[in-house]
């Protein structure tokens, strides 16, 4: 039977009734779960329910679990391989500061990448003897062999997005982590378009970091997302962090530790043996993990390969019916290589697509326009809440905008 998710729309998100909503790959709206256990934190945190201030400590930390547990189960990785971070920005620079890099060593990027992505290791280069290698294709796609072509003895690393942001390109993971294993390099993934639409099973493909924000896809806009590193990376890494909620808690338990008037203010501390040692090891964003833990509980209780196929049928409908009224599409159809990104062009003049993309927002129908060296444009994002419906606005408005302009789109034209 199928899923029913136009009734998870109106249970969780009833503010998409309010508008057109299809901007999920900029930033996206917490579901109605998670409003409510946050609601609950809030009164929890006003009041004392533990013995002690120390116990009602632990019992904050222990409200994170969740996010662990249910981060692990979507992406079929073990516990231990799972860490909290406070964005994808956070995992990158964990990755980063970990991966010990040698002077005439290079990474790879491809050029379609967001900032974040190439920013940790363009300032490392600034710093260290290593190069920044850029990857393009004459038709912005992204295969096994164009990195193999790239890529020499000193590579050290690729890091790339898994979904690119300006075309919706999804790579093919499991081709490129046996290459970078087969080659020893490291393989890191910003997952932040990706994770939450499209299944990724860890134990099918290699990659040594994922990282992944939640305020997109995830539907967590609070700061927390997750950072995967694989059991056997682990061993020949270090953090960057010292944190004593990273280290193997003593014995008797915290609070009773810090009781003992004998305790040294300088210890030799053992670090937990898993990718929680690569947090920060603080005080944590609470309200983050208690999020993230119930979103991605809610993606596991609809199932990954029920989102996915809904996915996939809003993307192919947007994309016959954009076509339809003269768009030029960016996104390819393959759908091995298919995100919930669908990117489209009307027009060869930049500046009237810009006037396009205000009309939109004004009749409160939300998309983006993005771009990076020239590839790009209208970017639709097909969420597992969106229906038909939602495109039929978008495209409904765009036929009313393209009417004012006084002549059809033309950007096919210039291709």
């Amino acid at each position: 039977m199928p899923y029913d998710f136009n009734r998870l729309r109106q249970e969780e998100w009833p503010v998409l009734e309010t508008m057109t909503f299809l901007d999920s790959a900029c930033v996206s709206f917490a579901p109605q779960r998670t409003v409510r256990a946050l609601k609950e934190f809030a009164d929890f945190s006003a009041r004392q329910d533990e013995i002690s201030s120390s116990a009602h400590h632990v019992a904050m930390d222990s409200m994170r679990e969740k996010a662990y547990r249910e981060a692990a189960r979507l992406l079929n990785a073990e516990l231990e391989e799972i860490a909290l971070v406070e964005s994808t920005t956070h995992g990158l620079n964990i990755a980063a500061t970990s991966i010990p890099l040698n002077p005439g060593e290079n990474i790879v990027i491809t050029n379609l990448e967001f900032i974040q992505v190439a920013l940790p290791w363009t300032t490392m280069a600034k710093k260290k003897d290593i190069a920044i290698r850029v990857l393009k294709t004459e038709d912005n796609r992204f295969h096994v062999e164009d990195f193999a072509n790239i890529c020499d003895a000193q590579t050290r690393l690729i890091v790339i997005s898994s979904v690119e942001w300006c075309n919706g390109w999804l790579m093919d993971l499991k081709g490129l982590g046996e290459f970078c294993k087969a080659q020893g390099i490291f393989l890191v993934l910003d997952a932040v378009q990706h994770l939450g639409v499209l299944n990724i099973d860890v134990k099918e493909f290699h990659c040594d970091f994922l990282c992944a924000g939640a305020h997109k896809w995830l539907n967590s806009p609070f700061g927390t997302g997750l950072l995967y590193i694989n059991r056997e990376t682990q061993k020949g890494l270090d953090s960057a962090y010292a944190g004593y909620l990273s280290c193997l808690p003593p014995e008797e338990g915290w609070g009773d530790y810090w009781e003992n008037p004998a305790q040294p203010a300088a210890k030799s501390w053992e670090f937990l043996d898993s990718a929680r040692r690569f947090e920060i090891g603080g005080t944590a964003n609470y309200c983050g993990a208690i999020a993230l833990g119930e979103v991605l509980a809610l993606i596991n209780e609809v199932g990954i390969t029920n989102i996915q196929q809904q996915v996939w049928a809003l993307t192919e409908y947007a994309m016959d019916e954009l076509e339809k009224i003269g768009a030029t599409l960016i996104t390819h159809r393959d759908k091995e290589h298919r995100s919930g990104i669908v990117i489209a062009r009307l027009y060869q003049d930049l500046e009237v697509e810009k006037r396009i993309l205000h009309a939109l927002w004004a009749r409160r129908v939300y998309v983006a326009l993005r771009f990076t060296e020239y590839v790009g444009g209208f970017r639709i994002s097909c969420h597992y809440a969106n229906n038909e419906q939602d495109i039929d606005s978008l495209v409904s408005a765009l036929k009313e905008i393209i009417a004012e302009i006084g002549y059809t789109p033309d950007y096919h034209q210039a291709k």
